[in-house]
């Protein structure tokens, strides 16, 4: 394929393998010539690459960005009703609360199945005592 010299003229470069606009003659018999202007954009497959990543970073970012922004919700009763602080770290410390309790509640159980069994014991022998 050959090309013009006036071809190589009509390119506008901003960097040097990324063309920006091109423009295009039509010659048409008997007719005046169409001049058409066109924007190309050419990007090699890195900076496409590198413009859908920053791009995903980007977004992904102002997702965590706006999503840890305060919200009117976590401010309201409804959400601090539970005994949430608007940290995240509450949800945690009620399990720990609740698991806490719940031990507590298995030891003293056990504690008292202790003492009856040490109870039973006494008597047993103090039957035993009377006999």
């Amino acid at each position: 394929m050959r090309r013009s010299k006036r071809a190589s003229l009509c390119k506008v470069n901003a960097f040097p393998d990324w063309t920006l606009m091109a423009v295009l003659v039509e010659q048409v018999e008997g007719q005046r010539e169409f001049i058409t202007n066109k924007s190309i954009w050419h990007l090699s497959d890195k900076a496409l690459k590198s413009v859908y990543t920053f791009y995903i970073m980007f977004t992904c970012w102002g997702c965590l960005f706006f999503g840890s922004t305060k919200d009117p919700y976590y401010d309201s009763e409804e959400y601090r009703k539970d005994g949430g602080d608007g940290t995240g770290h509450w949800v945690y410390e009620k399990q720990e609360d609740i698991e806490e309790s719940a031990r507590a509640e298995l030891w003293r159980e056990e504690l008292i199945e202790e003492i009856e069994q040490k109870v039973g014991g006494l008597r047993e022998l103090e039957e035993a005592g009377r006999k």
